[in-house]
């Protein structure tokens, strides 16, 4: 064994040496104990520990500083580069590592060939350099000598030896000196690793040889050893009742005798087998009829050697799973052609078609419907960006879907307009969803609906909405206008009546406000049938609201002979959160029907307590009279519009038949259900409930007093802008009490040109007028005026006319027609 020489084992440890100038003995005895040593040092280890103690016998033996020795190898590539095995006192830095094109790979690996170190293992001759800095000036200099010695068998280099930075340098005479120990150390590294080899093959050979037993043992196949002769030489089978015959029966009997009707077969594959060499493979049934299985056999030769003939190995295999599962995916396989089928015919005849885009392929995938829609051959490459088949105007909004759905996984589903290959322009409703695996997303799918005549129809029925609203909106200013002259002359009058007009002026009252009505059904049964009715949320006092009805119908009720009654449970709170207004109106209609179909007997109005819940009380309300009733045959068609007991019914007692239609829609939006229970000449009762909360606090917010208009706005100048003679006089009169100033203007050009000429604090505005409408006159007033209020006055109540001035940013607005203490109210806000 190799021993540092300062281990102080001297009995086994090399002379020590001071470089080659040796004061204890000739350098040559050196080397040559290190070789005898090197001997011994291999029988007891291994050459990691062999090259570290060499190397440093080499480096006291030469007076280096330092150096490193190691096996040449090769990489995938077939490039030479050093594993090195040893190294001892060279600085490990940034230079050095570039160098040596160091690279960790299980070990030290040098790999920088262009070097001193790399020509000794490139070339296989010692190179020596007492200059390196001259000789390798491509990089920086990192050792001060070198001396490179190639490790060598039988001519071909399989490692080498470097020392580096003898103090002078090295002298050739070195050469000579190392090499018989790089020749010995090479010699016993071949013979080591050839022992090494041999020993491991045996293990490996032994090793192999157990797990071929282990693994045909456990095999649930067959293995059978045949001769050249097509005789059984070996059996290996873990179940020995799947064999036709016992063990012992096989051995030594020809494969012919003992396959049965499978002779032929068995024999054409082993004569093919023979002949080519080329394994064979065959599929076959079981002989025996009682046994429904079915089997494989494979057969390949086995070459022969010097200790043995060719022979053949047969592979029997139990397929009778396999067959089962061919058969139920030929089977599966038909179902899904057909189920492919059917979804391609439902897709064809719902007009939808699917996409996919894989994250993970990056592949696109259309079925045919697709095609169809965007009018293109199958072979045509799907795209997931697929922009270009919608309209421009379009665009946009799958785009962005497109971005959503992409970034955050956002789905999206939107109309738009899809123009296909040749030009055709339809309608298609487009989806898309993220596909998630393992809470990744792995995919996006969705699919592309024509939706053309569904949508067209859509746009049809959106006309017609409109032109219906635009038709009431104008019916409504119609009506509405001339209502507001009359109720407000009517008004006016009434502030110095004379006995000669009272009775007219109540009349013309009574008349003006029943019209009034009628239009507001109308309206109301228009905008809950649209969906745009929402309901307010508000604390009001239930108990007022059924006395100031109860109160409304007493004089009408006494005139008839009726006794009116009104009943609430002691339990009912004093104030609920709600919608007063259409409540009110739902009451409203169903006691005015009451009295004006009840001849004599009573009206009631009752509220029972039907259950309370935390803050939440359900409230009954019970409408009752004693009337003509309603025959059974048409109890429940009463709640449709437009519907009348008969024409008898309708002549008698007026009406359109509106009242109860907008009930029952009122009464739903309050998610209630209102029902009728009655009997011809005897009565009717109507019944609902509704769900109130109840505030935590009792105490009803301060009611607003009376506004007196008298000098109210004296000193500010009013500008009327009114296309209506008789409104204009009307809101003329009503100003006047107030003490403004008011000019008056009949439309909004006119209205612009004295903003002009003359500063306003105020605009009273029209919005339909000729040549300029109020929605154009207010950026006019903004722009010129921006310091004047302006207050909208019109008979287009419609949500449209509502949203426009929200646009505009108007607050107030007084629905035509209006009474004069709500003009006065909104003016008051802006008094000086």
């Amino acid at each position: 064994m190799l021993v540092n020489p300062f281990s102080g084992n001297s009995s086994r440890s090399l002379p020590l040496a001071d470089g080659i100038d040796d004061h204890t003995g000739f350098p040559q005895q050196k080397a040559l104990d290190i070789i005898t040593a090197l001997h011994t040092s291999f029988a007891d280890n291994k050459p990691a520990q062999v090259c570290q103690e060499l190397l440093l016998e080499l480096i006291s033996l030469t007076g280096s500083e330092g150096g490193f020795m190691g096996a040449m190898e090769k990489d995938y590539y077939h490039q030479p580069y050093l594993e090195v095995q040893a190294i001892i006192n060279i600085h490990w830095h940034a230079n050095v590592q570039q160098y040596f094109g160091s690279r960790l790979e299980r070990g030290q690996h040098f790999t920088n060939m262009d070097t001193l170190f790399g020509k000794v293992l490139l070339e296989g001759k010692p190179v020596l350099s007492n200059h390196p800095d001259k000789d390798e000036s491509r990089y920086p200099a990192v050792f001060r000598t070198f001396l490179g010695i190639p490790v060598c068998h039988h001519g071909e280099t399989i490692g080498m030896i470097g020392l580096v930075n003898k103090p002078g340098g090295y002298h050739s005479t070195l050469i000579p000196l190392l090499q018989p120990i790089a020749l010995t150390y090479g010699t016993l590294l071949h013979a080591y690793r050839t022992r090494s080899s041999r020993e491991s093959l045996e293990m490996t050979n032994q090793q192999l040889v157990a797990e071929l037993h282990a693994l045909t043992s456990s095999l649930d196949d067959i293995v059978f050893e045949l001769d050249e002769n097509l005789v059984f030489t070996r059996v290996w089978c873990n179940q020995q009742h799947l064999l036709f015959f016992p063990e012992h029966e096989i051995l030594g009997k020809p494969m012919v005798d003992l396959v049965g009707e499978h002779a032929n077969a068995f024999r054409q594959l082993a004569d093919t087998l023979l002949r080519t060499g080329d394994p064979q493979y065959y599929e076959y049934a079981d002989i025996r009829q009682e046994m429904p299985y079915w089997y494989a056999v494979k057969m390949r030769t086995m070459p022969a050697s010097d200790s043995s003939p060719r022979r053949l190995l047969m592979f029997v295999q139990n397929i009778t799973q396999r067959k089962r599962n061919e058969l139920e995916l030929r089977q599966v396989n038909a179902d899904y052609a057909r189920n492919i089928q059917i979804l391609d015919i439902t897709q064809q005849m719902a007009l939808i078609g699917g996409w996919e885009f894989n994250l993970v392929t990056g592949q696109v995938f259309w079925t045919r419907q697709v095609y169809n829609l965007r009018e293109l051959p199958e072979n045509f490459t799907a795209i997931f960006n697929d922009l270009v088949f919608y309209h421009p105007e379009d665009k946009h909004l799958l785009e962005e879907a497109q971005i959503q759905l992409l970034r955050h996984h956002q789905p999206y589903c939107i109309d738009l307009r899809h123009i296909s290959a040749k030009g055709t322009v339809k309608w298609v409703r487009t989806t898309g969803i993220p596909v998630f695996n393992h809470d990744k997303v792995t995919a996006f799918r969705g699919i592309i609906m024509d939706i053309d005549k569904q949508k067209k129809a859509d746009i049809e029925l959106e006309n017609a909405a409109r032109s219906r609203s635009e038709f009431l909106s104008v019916m409504s200013h119609e009506i509405r206008t001339p209502l507001n002259a009359i109720i407000g002359i009517a008004g006016t009058l009434q502030d110095q009546p004379t006995a000669t007009h009272q009775e007219l002026l109540q009349n013309l009252h009574f008349s003006a406000n029943h019209l009034l009505g009628l239009v507001n059904d109308i309206l109301d049964l228009s905008k809950i049938e649209a969906g745009k009715v929402e309901l307010e949320h508000i604390p009001f006092n239930l108990h007022e609201l059924i006395q100031g009805i109860s109160g409304n119908y007493q004089p009408l009720a006494a005139a008839k002979g009726l006794q009116m009654h009104s009943y609430t449970d002691a339990g009912i709170p004093g104030l609920v959160q709600g919608d007063p207004v259409r409540l009110g109106q739902i009451l409203n209609n169903l006691v005015n029907n009451a009295v004006k179909f009840t001849n004599e007997g009573y009206v009631d109005l009752e509220l029972h307590v039907e259950n309370t819940s935390g803050n939440f009380v359900t409230i009954c309300f019970k409408i009752t009279d004693t009337g003509i009733g309603i025959p059974p045959h048409l109890q429940d068609s009463i709640f449709d519009t437009f519907v009348q007991g008969d024409s008898a019914t309708t002549r008698e007692y007026g009406g359109t038949g509106l009242g109860l239609a907008i009930t029952r829609k009122l009464v739903e939006l309050m998610n209630s259900r209102i029902t009728v229970e009655s009997l011809q000449q005897q009565g009717t009762t109507f019944r609902f409930s509704v769900t109130f909360q109840v505030p935590a606090t009792q105490a009803m917010p301060a009611r607003e007093g009376n506004i007196d208009p008298a000098n109210m706005l004296t000193g500010m100048q009013m500008l009327v802008v009114e296309d209506n003679k008789i409104n204009r006089q009307v809101m003329q009169l009503q100003l006047n009490k107030t003490g403004a100033a008011v000019t008056l203007a009949i439309n909004g050009k006119e209205a612009i040109a004295k903003m002009q000429e003359q500063t306003f604090d105020g605009i009273m505005l029209d919005l339909h007028m000729p040549e300029m409408n109020g929605y154009e006159t207010i950026p006019w007033i903004r722009r010129l005026q921006p310091n004047a209020f302006i207050l909208v006055l019109t008979a287009d109540i419609m949500p449209e006319a509502t949203e426009k001035l929200r646009q505009l940013e108007v607050r107030d607005m007084l629905p035509k027609p209006y009474k004069a203490e709500e003009l006065y109210r909104v003016l008051y806000r802006y008094k000086k």
